[in-house]
């Protein structure tokens, strides 16, 4: 049986935490955004607090960090900005530490307090605040398209695998930094995000391995219900004393160079990974999911980091439980999901079937509304549905739909005008 819900349209707030699942239903509440933008942001400053504190000590051996990328494309006006804020309330006490900062040769560590939301910032400036004795970090960009601009890519490709930083500059020399952490998340415009995913840009994206480590979220394309009532008031939340609690337990990691704590998998918790991972690698037969394979392939490490990042938040100890992994695998799964609408690409079968069902629709409802059952071809070309205004797109329809009975042509052997015919009409409407 498998594990992974294939009809999640809801992102599955649910199956969250009580105290996560309540903070989110309040920023509902307060801002009216949807899930799909709350519910990634609370997740992703969850993870920015924990990344500090705790590692996940993988079933191979390895120490994995607890940091998270994330990404939600959303509308304008749908409140990113808000909502982020309202999310990250419980990090301003450790920043407060920074006023009245002056010297900049002094060590962080020293200071108790480092700058901690990376707002606008160029790679040389996080990598000077890392060398001065911070080792966590949270890419906090609600303007997520300062992203390619100002910031190094394959750096920050390196932020969430918690690589060493090896950096040379004329100017300052050689930087060396061993162990640092860095949780991002990005929220964008869909315009925005549209303009940066066109040509060379959004395919260098891709390759670089930096959006396959996110877990995107397309809250422009909201399946919206009402938020259920929640419990505490949003400004004192316990949501924001639990943020609070975590970076103070970062400052004296940070100040005293401990060790972060490890946690490891449940025997329950790894055996549930393990069905996640074999089902996720099986989609892989699939040419939608095909077409976003570094994203699945992504899938195990981030609902190991995902489980690691809800145990500590919640219930802070060395097992990994089955309810973290089995959370952690839904919301996990949720994303790829999103992923697969935003990135996918239909196999060339599945695509002229579904250009075909676009088209037939469209021609439906014109012949109900205009009482005329042919349709000229250029009226198709300029007010047919977005993706049927290529000419080779509408041909593969057409050669669809008249494969199965669905259309003809007039005059005979040119496409000037579709028809639809006399099955297409019996079934519009069977009296006539």
């Amino acid at each position: 049986m498998s594990i992974l819900k294939e009809g999640q349209l809801f992102y599955p707030t649910e199956s969250l935490p009580p105290m996560m699942r309540d903070f989110i239903y309040c920023v509902m509440h307060a801002t009216q955004a949807n899930e799909a933008l709350v519910g990634p942001v609370v997740i992703s400053v969850a993870s920015a607090a924990v990344q500090g504190v705790a590692d996940v000590l993988t079933p191979f051996g390895t120490d994995m960090p607890t940091s998270l990328f994330t990404g939600v494309v959303a509308l304008s006006g749908d409140r990113k900005s808000t909502v982020l804020k309202l999310a990250c309330r419980g990090m301003e006490e450790f920043e407060r530490g920074m006023e009245g900062y002056v010297d900049p040769e002094m060590s962080f560590r020293a200071w108790g307090s480092h700058p901690f939301l990376v707002e606008e910032a160029t790679e040389k400036g996080v990598v000077d605040v890392y060398a001065k004795g911070a080792k966590s970090l949270f890419y906090a960009l609600d303007e997520g398209g300062m992203l390619t601009r100002n910031l190094d890519v394959p750096a920050l490709c390196k932020r969430f695998d918690g690589a060493d930083i090896r950096n040379f500059s004329r100017t300052r020399g050689a930087t060396y930094v061993a162990d640092t952490r860095g949780a991002l998340c990005m929220l964008v415009q869909d315009l925005t995000f549209s303009r940066m995913m066109k040509g060379d840009k959004g395919a260098y994206l891709i390759e670089s391995g930096l959006l396959p480590r996110m877990l995107m979220s397309f809250a422009s394309m909201p399946v919206a219900l009402p938020p259920a009532p929640c419990s505490m008031n949003i400004h004192n939340h316990e949501f924001h004393e639990r943020i609070r609690a975590l970076m103070r337990d970062y400052k004296e990691l940070f100040m005293q160079g401990l060790p972060r704590d490890k946690m490891c998998l449940a025997a329950d918790a790894e055996h549930l990974w393990k069905q996640a991972l074999g089902e996720w690698e099986a989609l892989l037969q699939d040419g939608m999911w095909q077409s976003i394979r570094p994203f699945v392939r992504r899938a195990g490490e981030q609902a190991l980091r995902m489980a690691g990042v809800l145990q500590w938040f919640t219930a802070p100890q060395e097992m990994i439980e089955h309810k973290s992994m089995e959370t952690a695998i839904d919301v996990v799964h949720w994303h790829l999901l999103q992923a697969r609408t935003g990135f996918g690409k239909l196999p060339q079968e599945a695509l002229q079937q579904e250009l075909a069902r676009t088209l037939y629709d469209y021609l439906m409802r014109r012949a109900v509304k205009y009482n005329a059952t042919a349709t000229p071809r250029n009226t198709l070309i300029r007010g047919a549905p977005l993706s049927l205004r290529k000419a080779d797109q509408l041909d593969m329809a057409l050669d669809q739909l008249e494969l199965e009975g669905k259309v003809g042509f007039y005059p005979m052997n040119t496409r000037k005008n579709v028809v639809l015919t006399a099955a297409s009409i019996a079934a519009m409407n069977p009296k006539t």
